[in-house]
């Protein structure tokens, strides 16, 4: 017996003993279990409908009125209001004396009538209408639809010998004696068989087919349903026996709060299949939410369904660490809703409040009431699971306590940035917390500023108001609140901390509630959050299109700007004729007014466009991005997300996703200096131990050659200060990768904190620093054998201009595919050099040179090897040319393939 259902059992036990309201606290000493899992199961009793909810302290409890208990169709009703009517009748219909009423349930495909009428049987036994086990039988009328003799014989049993071979067979209408009669598709009900059931209806007696001296009596509830017109295409007659038409309206016509909680149901639900959690983007939820289902109810469940079962696999086959679910992989339908969300009535005024959404694969429903103080989403669910996390990895002591004081930091600031991001004013606010949790809230935010002597952000009261609508909500469920640093952030910020102690009072009296002190903390760090962190967001990334043509960016760039609103795109436009250069200054002439220090990106097509980053970087003293062979729901995604305030890796990351074939760009685009040595940084704001925490973890899961390599813990007191840090380290080391909450330069791969104390990004971080031995390796074993070329130098050149090929083609191509091709192009270059001419395949040359399916192919591998050409001042001759474009043309049937 599970333990919620032996806490109910106990209610009912104690119930008829006589002792009626009892606390959490009675029943755990009773049933020897724990305080918290017991008040937690009583609130979902409650919740249910099953037991009732007395206030005060201590709270009690006790089993509700008998008929009050909520069915599966009451919280349909609750959790689809557009069925509410439709619910109401259903219960009338059945309750209505002596025998219920027949029905005709009305609907297109996929509007759930089969589940309706279930969950009216399940409502009949529970209500007492009928017997428990009574009989539900269902019975589509379009089986037999040609076979109208067959089809009544199904329905009202067939007397042995009515036709030759006839056995004796008993009727639907028999085996549903005492039950409900479910007949779908009742319009392919033929006139005959109609009339038949006339008989039945209205006296309660039928004949199997071939008898006719014998009446039969059952006593059945009929419930019929059509995705047609009635009045069309049922007989006058029969429309007259069935008083009661439910209609069951289509997706289309419910809101969005009901499609919702129909979608975060039906991924619980294949959660619970699969028995993995399974993570959803927010853009994947609202392209679930808007894009158009013909089929209703149904077609959602099945896309949600397919959705889950490609995720799936490429968990199982070790494409993805975990069942996660972004907008990249939602059929193209599904994707669709993005783009129509502009137009949907209610869009404007409904927000997601999570990025990301998980669903356990523990039994139960989903959680669809689950709102943006969710707990998921709280500093106290975020804490909590990664003191869990560094426990299971055996971390203790002091460097728990280090990576503990990191963390909490890190994530009070990443739940700051996602309540400015979903909160836009005062209205979104009155959607997530009661009344009376904002009206406390205000109270504190007044009493704070006054004793603290300043202001405090609008974001702090809102983030202020829904952690303590959490707050509430888990001391309520009975949930510990525990603070792991508190004497800590009581030491760091005394005066805020008195004034927390004040609020905890006032929560005290409001709430009628007992606080533990250790929520004293958590205010201490809302009212410590200091303003220029507020304002950093104000600055966003710009995004600019450039095109080839006349018009297409610009085109682009309107499109986007109407469907989302607001003039967030920039456009160039390119004329094929064009100069680059004079192009080139026009890009920065639009850039200069509109880049901030979080950077640009730039969405361009093909060519020379490409190389603008690197010159707009040094000019413009800005990070910024490309990304090629860009199209309109890229540009549309890349805005959504500057909008939203996103930093420009991550809008860059995002977009990237949504096309498979992008080249990331290369470690060593600049010429670099001949270092020996390896590095990946680590750099934190909160002091070196911090850094040097971060370091023990890497060299605990990396496999790295110590005679190349060092991890580098820097400190920092503001970003300015790190990225002059990091230039000096990059005098001395080539950086492979930085782990730090910031990105410090868009140039090199950058790891988040979190990713790398969960250990998601281990197996990123290794492939880098595989493909960077086997380079250094290279460089070193070439060294000896070289006679006219310094490979250490020439590698990063080749391996850039390499790059700049796998762009221009959008091929995405690993490390470990370029190495011998680097190996080649250095052997090549040496010989060059040395003036000695290369023998080649003159046969090859002809097969590649500039037949049509080939041309854009060579020219991008000429084209990409021209820097080089000119770097060493020699010519790669047509021979070594096609043996490139060969290599290249492999990937792409790869890639194809």
């Amino acid at each position: 017996m599970k333990r919620v259902d032996l806490v109910y059992e106990t209610l009912r036990e104690w119930e008829r003993n006589g002792k009626r309201w009892v606390s959490a606290e009675e029943l755990a000493c009773a049933l020897g279990l724990d305080r918290a899992n017991v008040s937690r199961d009583l609130n979902r009793l409650w919740r249910e409908g099953k037991v009732q909810k007395q206030t005060g302290r201590p709270v009690r409890f006790a089993l509700a009125c008998g008929p009050k208990a909520m069915t599966r169709l009451d919280r349909l009703a609750k959790q689809q209001p557009s069925l509410a009517a439709a619910v109401e009748q259903g219960k009338a219909a059945v309750l209505y004396p002596p025998k219920g009423l027949p029905m005709l349930i009305v609907g297109e495909t996929g509007t759930g009538k089969s589940m309706f009428a279930e969950l009216l049987h399940e409502f009949a036994v529970a209500a007492g209408r009928f017997p428990p086990g009574a009989p539900f039988v269902t019975f589509n009328c379009a089986d037999y639809t040609n076979n109208p003799q067959l089809l009544l014989g199904q329905l009202f049993g067939i007397r042995k010998g009515a036709y030759t071979g006839a056995n004796e067979q008993k009727g639907l209408i028999e085996k549903a004696d005492g039950g409900i009669l479910f007949l779908d598709e009742v319009h392919r009900l033929p006139a005959e068989g109609q009339e038949m059931l006339f008989t039945f209806i209205d006296r309660g007696i039928y004949r199997r087919l071939g008898e006719t001296d014998v009446e039969r009596t059952a006593n059945v509830l009929l419930i019929c349903a059509t995705t047609e017109d009635p009045e069309s295409n049922l007989l006058k007659t029969f429309r007259r026996r069935i008083p009661m038409h439910i209609l069951l309206p289509p997706l289309e016509k419910r809101t969005l709060d009901e499609r919702f909680r129909l979608v975060m149901q039906f991924f619980q639900e294949e959660a619970v299949r699969l028995g993995k959690e399974i993570d959803v983007s927010a853009n994947a939820m609202r392209a679930f939410l808007f894009y158009p289902c013909p089929n209703n109810v149904g077609q959602l469940k099945a896309d949600v369904q397919l959705v889950c079962a490609k995720a799936y696999a490429d968990y199982v086959t070790g494409k993805k660490q975990a069942v996660r679910i972004h907008r990249a992989d939602l059929p193209f339908q599904v994707q669709s809703g993005l783009l129509l969300e502009k137009k949907h009535p209610q869009a404007a005024s409904y927000s997601l409040p999570r990025r990301w959404y998980a669903f356990p694969p523990h039994g139960g429903e989903a959680d669809v009431e689950s709102g943006p103080a969710a707990e998921s989403e709280s500093v106290y669910g975020a804490i909590e699971r990664k003191y869990g996390e560094l426990k299971e990895r055996g971390i203790a002591g002091d460097e728990l306590d280090l990576l503990l004081e990191m963390d909490i930091k890190h994530y009070f600031s990443q739940y700051m940035k996602g309540v400015d991001r979903r909160i836009r004013d005062r209205r979104d606010l009155e959607k997530m917390v009661a009344p009376d949790v904002l009206e406390l809230t205000e109270a504190m935010v007044v009493y704070a500023e006054k004793k603290l002597g300043r202001r405090l952000a609008e974001k702090v009261m809102y983030a202020l108001a829904m952690h303590i609508q959490t707050a509430i909500n888990r001391l309520r469920a009975g949930t510990i609140v525990s603070h792991p640093k508190l004497n800590e952030v009581r030491a760091a910020y005394k005066q805020e901390f008195a004034v927390a102690l004040d609020c905890l009072q006032l929560m005290e009296e409001r709430t009628n509630i007992d606080f533990p002190i250790d929520e004293a903390g958590f205010l201490t760090m809302f009212f410590a959050f200091h303003e220029e962190q507020a304002e950093e967001r104000e600055e966003r990334v710009a995004i600019v299109v450039v095109m080839h043509g006349n018009g297409v960016a610009s085109a682009m760039a309107d499109v986007v700007n109407q469907l989302l609103a607001a003039a967030c795109v920039h456009a160039v436009d390119m004329p094929l004729d064009a100069d680059p250069k004079r192009i080139y200054e026009q890009v920065k002439a639009v850039l200069q007014p509109v880049a901030s220090k979080k950077g640009a990106l730039l969405l361009v097509d093909m060519g020379s466009l490409v190389s603008f980053s690197n010159f707009l970087e040094k000019e413009l003293a800005v990070p910024v991005r490309v990304i090629s062979a860009a199209s309109t729901p890229h540009v549309l995604e890349a805005a959504r997300k500057a909008m939203l305030g996103y930093a420009l890796q991550e809008i860059y990351e995002e977009v990237k996703a949504a096309a498979p074939f992008y080249i990331r760009g290369p470690l060593w685009e600049e010429e670099a200096a001949e270092q020996d040595m390896l590095a990946i940084v680590t750099a934190c704001f909160t002091g070196k131990g911090s850094a040097l925490a971060l370091k023990h973890i890497l060299e605990t899961y990396l496999q790295l050659d110590e005679r190349m390599w060092r991890i580098i813990p820097i400190q920092m007191a503001d970003a300015e200060e790190a990225r002059q840090t990091l230039s000096n380290v990059a005098k001395h080391f080539r950086i492979v990768c930085i782990v730090s909450h910031l990105c410090l330069d868009e140039r090199i791969p950058h790891f988040s904190l979190e990713d790398v104390l969960s250990l998601r990004a281990m197996k990123e971080i290794q492939a880098l620093a595989d493909v960077e031995e086997i380079h250094m390796h290279m460089a070193r074993e070439l060294t000896n054998h070289l006679r006219h070329l310094a490979p250490a130098r020439a590698i990063p050149a080749i391996r850039a201009a390499l790059a700049a090929i796998g762009r221009e083609l959008g091929l995405e191509a690993d490390g470990r595919d370029l190495v011998g091709l680097v190996f080649h192009l250095c052997c090549l270059l040496d010989r060059l050099l040395s003036g000695e001419r290369t023998s080649g395949d003159r046969g090859a040359a002809k097969a590649c040179g500039h037949e049509d399916e080939d041309g854009a192919l060579y020219r991008a591998v000429k084209e990409g090897l021209f820097p080089l050409e000119q770097q060493y001042g020699v010519c790669i001759d047509e021979d070594e040319l096609c043996h490139i474009v060969h290599f290249f043309r492999s990937l792409q049937g790869k890639r194809d393939g």
